[in-house]
């Protein structure tokens, strides 16, 4: 027996390119700049958040999407370290949101490295679930894919969906506009750096 959950509308999401293809999200390689692209996961998946509270039934326009990627840019600006704080990505996206007048806050849970000082996995789960069943995409920071061969380390994704079954947790993400499969219970064991996640919540739920 198992439980799932998943954005109500990943449609939202969807990124149409000139020349017909659909993305599930932004991809950072879309940025102009080198290290943009090397270095823009962030402030991507900070665009993958907002977008998908526009609520637009239509898939975006890739050029319209790098265009909001490149505002976000100016909020959430990696370092030589990119962007490897919850409180960095939180801090920009709160400033973009104040900047564009729109009415959302911005909740976070931090993972320690330090294994004695990490929440419970069932804290990771809950605030996911809460999430979700709020129909917001979550951002996830992965410094380090511990055991989990198909993530990135020192790299931002977004999730867009949850799977808890047989005392495993399982989460969808969207990165490089394509769908992943990941192992959070595997990460999370096997994790050796601090990571988080972040997502809005709207008015109404504050």
């Amino acid at each position: 027996m198992g439980d799932a959950l998943f954005l109500k509308h990943p449609e939202y999401l969807t990124v149409l390119d000139d020349k017909g293809a659909l993305y599930h999200g932004a991809d950072q390689e879309w940025f102009p700049l080198l290290w943009q692209r090397k270095a823009g996961c962030g402030p991507t998946t900070a665009s993958n958040l907002v977008l998908y509270n526009r609520r637009q039934a239509r898939p975006i326009g890739k050029t319209d999407m790098v265009r909001l990627m490149e505002g976000m840019w100016n909020h959430i600006t990696p370092g030589i370290m990119g962007v490897h704080l919850v409180s960095q990505f939180t801090k920009g996206i709160k400033e973009y949101l104040a900047l564009q007048s729109l009415a959302y806050s911005v909740a976070s849970l931090q993972v320690a490295k330090d294994r004695v000082r990490r929440v419970p996995l069932q804290a990771i789960t809950a605030f996911l679930e809460q999430a979700l069943r709020s129909d917001q995409p979550v951002a996830f920071l992965n410094l380090s894919a511990g055991e989990v061969k198909n993530l990135d380390p020192w790299h931002w994704v977004t999730i867009v969906g949850l799977e808890q079954r047989d005392g495993e947790a399982f989460i969808h993400v969207y990165d490089g506009g394509t769908q992943w499969l990941i192992n959070l219970k595997l990460w999370y064991e096997t994790t050796t750096r601090s990571g988080g996640f972040a997502c809005l919540q709207r008015a109404e739920n504050l």
